[in-house]
């Protein structure tokens, strides 16, 4: 008999959690749920008896939610940590932008809380294994160039600095660029649409939200010489963006509406970011990874599968699940070197997006002597991709011949 999912809502007052208990009595046969008085009887509650999602309100007295969720990610970081609270001010949120896994606000509908919940215990089937999951739910942001933090810094304390510098900036880095989708899609900014472009984000967000996110949360942080993987973190954000640049010109090409084009720009920015988490999280282990793909010439997904039981790919979009990210960009993380997951009938961005990594492969090559490994749709239902695929690498060669000038 498989064992239900547990969910522990945490507010000060009865009555809410009374409203809570009433709103969500069909999921009863899905999920097992506890309510707790504050985060005291919370942590109590939790003391040997950890939960999947823990989701709590913000202003409490004596312990509030951000000092309650600082304690869950301490003592339990496979816990998915929700706030959904009606009172916060921008302060307050900002100064848990790096411990809650996703924010909804009071009031939320039953079937919008119902949705982000089932959402979360979703990605348990990303990953089977407790120690990956706990590695990447302690994660609070991802470390970013040292020489474009610095540049950051430098630029927000400039009194005439304008938001399309910051943007050009931030848009240089993935890891920043992802925080920043992140905070600016979650539902405490209220926003009708989603929000996928980096400028975008950061007109809406102002400079002087940006000057405390950098300067005083700490949203970014800047990559330690001890942090530094044994690859090139410029060359893979380089790469990153290029996947993105090209899957967006994909997308247009085959006529995908405007949300699957900014969906495919979106996940091919973000589809590697799982390499930087295992490169820094579990170093050891991730050099051997890359030990294997030099000494045996084989493509890195197949390397950290078989020494790791897992891939980057999988990483990444399991980090983006937590982050509130939606499903078109978790699939085209997870599934971007994985054609037999993908479907072929239509154009679409997690196919999108799998094309462009690989077009991007075979038409930047630092290492002449690794092997190619030419796309392969090979299936009746195909076709059409496979009549497409010459033109698409032809959008994308141009696209890089002009950004090379030539």
């Amino acid at each position: 008999m498989t064992t239900k999912p547990k969910i522990l809502f945490v507010d000060d007052e009865e009555n809410i959690l009374t409203s809570l208990r009433l709103s969500l009595r069909p999921m009863h046969a899905k999920w097992d749920f506890s309510f707790a008085l504050g985060a005291q009887e919370a942590l109590s509650i939790l003391a040997g008896n950890p939960h999947e999602v823990v989701v709590t309100d913000m202003r409490m007295p004596g312990i509030d939610g951000a000092q309650l969720l600082k304690e869950v990610q301490q003592l339990y970081p496979e816990s998915m940590r929700i706030i959904l609270s009606g009172y916060s001010t921008e302060e307050s949120v900002l100064k848990t932008v790096e411990l809650a896994h996703q924010y909804l606000n009071k009031p939320c509908r039953p079937m919008d809380l119902i949705q982000a919940i089932d959402k979360a215990l979703g990605l348990r089937d990303i990953l089977i294994s407790g120690r990956f999951k706990s590695v990447i739910a302690r994660l609070e942001t991802l470390p970013t160039l040292p020489v474009i933090y610095n540049q950051l810094v430098s630029t927000l304390q400039d009194e005439n600095t304008t938001l399309k510098q910051v943007g050009d900036i931030v848009s240089q880095d993935v890891g920043m660029s992802a925080s920043i989708l992140r905070l600016v899609n979650s539902a405490f900014f209220g926003l009708p649409m989603r929000v996928s472009s980096i400028h975008h984000a950061v007109n809406l967000l102002g400079g002087e939200t940006l000057r405390v996110l950098v300067l005083t949360t700490h949203l970014f942080t800047s990559l330690k010489q001890d942090e530094k993987p044994a690859f090139s973190v410029k060359k893979l954000w380089e790469h990153s963006i290029r996947v993105a640049g090209f899957a967006k010109a994909i997308a247009e090409n085959a006529d995908l509406p405007s949300t699957d084009r900014e969906d495919s720009f979106i996940a091919g920015m973000l589809h590697d970011i799982g390499k930087l988490v295992l490169a820094t999280e579990m170093r050891r282990e991730f050099d051997e990874v890359l030990a294997k793909v030099r000494a045996d010439n084989c493509p890195l997904h197949l390397a950290e599968r078989e020494i790791l039981g897992i891939t980057h790919a999988e990483v990444g979009a399991y980090l983006l699940g937590l982050w509130g990210f939606n499903s078109p960009h978790l699939a085209a993380v997870c599934w971007h070197h994985f054609p037999e997951k993908l479907n072929c009938l239509e154009p679409n961005p997690t196919l999108v997006v799998h094309v462009a990594n690989s077009l991007d492969h075979e038409l930047v090559r630092f290492n002449p002597d690794h092997p190619r490994r030419p796309l392969q749709f090979e299936s009746q239902e195909c076709a059409s991709v496979r009549a497409r695929l010459g033109q698409w690498q032809e959008v994308c060669a141009r696209m890089l011949d002009g950004k090379n000038g030539t």
